[in-house]
């Protein structure tokens, strides 16, 4: 991107922190510790870092990021009041081998694209999932392999076991009214109503975060969740004393790459971070972050572009 493009996200991220929320910094040269990188400290590549835009390798510059910081294990704050997580530490390290400084600015779902599209964030690390349909406005550093999971009380009394089982039901799902602001869960439900649910179509019960879906399931608001496995197994094994959720399916529901994501077009950047999460994967680091979090089941062997290995 040309430079002044750059400088207006930089400098218009700053000035509209207060309405964006909680701000988190992080580098490789001087991290606070925030983001809970790997015990072995991730080093500068001059190779990769020469990938960089050229407007971003001065030492003073950051980048801006957005998240949205109630979706563990991927995003959440500690009892500190820290933003880490899963794709917190896998940013860090990938940041770290490019020496590029950033800051996270922590807000609502329903934001996240709009602030990507103004320029007011250069990324979102949001476990987005990468879709086609995204891939038209964004591009695309693909980081793990997930899928989704049927979210019920524990006992699972309503006998919720694949998507079908939700026809007729109220369903709770993290998501928004803008279809920018679909999540693929969303996604999924809508085209359910759409065939398989037609004649008893799911009440889809939107919610502006993932614990706020989740309170309606335990509220009896709703008979299931759909989210993302992982946020599913970790929500089911962490709540109360682990007796109060469970995920319903056994089968895999639609498997989907996650990705960090940019806005397209913009080249050089996306092949650094695609570049850097590709070194973190070949020394190590990445599984031992993925181990940290328990989530070497989705590890991918090479990182991609828009779900397209790069030359």
């Amino acid at each position: 991107m040309a430079l002044g493009h750059r400088a207006r996200a930089v400098i218009g991220s700053i000035a509209a922190a207060a309405a964006l929320g909680a701000l988190l910094t992080g580098c490789s040269t001087s991290s606070d510790g925030t983001a809970g990188a790997p015990e072995q400290a991730v080093e500068v590549d001059p190779a990769l870092r020469a990938m960089l835009p050229g407007e971003l390798l001065a030492e003073s510059t950051r980048i801006t990021v957005g998240t949205e910081s109630g979706y563990p294990p991927f995003e959440y704050t500690n009892e500190a009041g820290r933003i880490v997580g899963f794709e917190i530490d896998l940013f860090d390290a990938a940041s770290d081998r490019l020496g590029l400084k950033y800051t996270f600015h922590d807000m609502p779902w329903d934001s996240l694209i709009e602030e990507l599209y103004a320029s007011n964030v250069d990324v979102v690390a949001a476990a987005m999932s990468d879709t086609a349909e995204r891939q038209i406005e964004s591009d695309f550093v693909d980081y793990y392999n997930d899928s989704d999971a049927i979210m019920v009380p524990a006992g699972n009394p309503e006998g919720i076991e694949v998507l079908q089982d939700l026809c007729g039901r109220p369903v709770a799902v993290l998501g928004g009214t803008d279809p920018e602001d679909h999540t693929s869960q969303q996604t999924a439900l809508m085209a359910l109503n759409e065939k398989e649910c037609k004649g008893k179509p799911i009440t889809i019960k939107l919610s502006g975060t993932d614990a706020e879906a989740l309170e309606q399931v335990q509220a009896g608001k709703a008979d299931a969740e759909l989210t993302q496995w992982s946020t599913g197994v970790y929500n089911a094994k962490q709540i109360g004393s682990g007796d109060v959720f469970e995920v319903g399916n056994t089968e895999i529901i639609n498997p989907t790459p996650l990705g960090f994501r940019f806005l397209k077009g913009d080249v050089e950047l996306v092949r650094a971070y695609q570049a850097a999460l590709q070194s973190i994967i070949d020394d190590g680091t990445y599984a031992e972050i993925l181990a940290k979090h328990d989530l070497s089941v989705g590890a991918l062997e090479t990182a991609t572009v828009n779900n397209q290995p790069q030359g």
